[in-house]
């Protein structure tokens, strides 16, 4: 099916003036450029609409204040609600990178290659599961008739629940991020010389040390990236702290859902989202500029 419009584009191409087919690479990047730019344009659209005031009647008065972002700043209940989503999602983000490594060395490293894809497989399997779903995995593992509280009733003769609170949302966002930084560690481990490696090893040092003085190293680019991925992706997780968080351990894509829907204050849920944008956005940037990831992505392309 693709192959009369692959060759009626290359017949295009050949019959085009000169100056136009040595500009084919911009003409194939109008489709990107459309992308982001209607994003920005949302973007922009929401930076706009969060200096409007709201009016329970006219719900949105064309209006300048800085209303909005007063309140973010003074009402404990935003404060709360961006230290909490920021405290879990990096401890998450540090989670996934504790387990994700070596779980992405082993995979990679390992010469079995039954081993492998049964590895490769486990890493996939969370992606054809619904956020939902697996947030009500863990409602029944967590809950009070649960495995972990029939653990505890044997233990200790009574039951309890490990769900709504911030170690529920916490697991749930585990298993939903853990996957995400395998897939961007392993090509990572993949692009280590192994040679380099047992170089290490035939000169005294033990598997443990080569990995931490060796490898690990040269993982830089796949541990900021995955951190990244992780980190921007939990806190803008909805499902898991919705479900498992039972309205006490909000995120706030919560809070921007509630302002939205319930109160109907679209210019605060706007202020609430560009603070979401920004704070992820800043740490971001510090990551980039820290980790000089930009750097080690151009030396490579060189």
């Amino acid at each position: 099916m693709l192959e009369p419009i692959i060759k009626l584009l290359i017949k295009v191409k050949e019959i085009a003036p000169e100056n136009i087919r040595t500009k084919v690479g911009y003409i194939l990047i109008i489709p990107a450029v459309a992308s982001v730019g209607v994003m920005a344009a949302g973007f922009l659209h929401l930076f706009y609409l969060s200096f409007l005031t709201f009016d329970p009647f006219k719900l949105i008065v064309h209006e300048f204040t800085l209303q909005n972002y007063i309140d973010i700043f003074t009402r404990r209940l935003y404060q709360n609600t961006l230290l909490r989503t920021f405290y879990i999602s990096t401890a998450v983000s540090l989670s996934c990178l504790l387990l994700g490594i070596p779980y992405a060395y082993y995979l990679v490293r390992t010469e079995s290659p039954t081993v492998q894809k049964a590895l490769i497989v486990l890493a996939l399997a969370p992606f054809f599961i619904g956020d939902v779903i697996k947030a009500y995995g863990w409602l029944i593992i967590l809950g009070r008739e649960g495995v972990l509280s029939s653990i505890t009733h044997a233990l200790f003769g009574y039951k309890t629940t490990y769900l709504y609170n911030p170690f529920a949302v916490y697991m749930g966002l585990l298993q939903t991020m853990l996957p995400f930084a395998i897939l961007v560690l392993a090509p990572s481990v993949t692009a280590v010389n192994k040679e380099i490696e047992m170089a290490a090893q035939n000169l005294g040092a033990t598997p443990f040390k080569a990995f931490i003085k060796v490898v690990l190293p040269q993982l830089k680019p796949g541990i900021l990236g995955a951190f990244i991925v992780t980190f921007t992706i939990s806190m803008t997780e909805y499902a898991a702290p919705d479900l498992l968080g039972g309205g006490g351990c909000d995120f706030m894509a919560n809070e921007i859902y509630m302002v939205m829907c319930n109160a109907v204050d679209y210019p605060l849920a706007a202020a609430l989202s560009i603070i979401l944008t920004l704070v992820v956005s800043i740490v971001v940037y510090a990551i980039l500029k820290i980790g000089r990831l930009g750097n080690i992505f151009i030396r490579g392309a060189r």
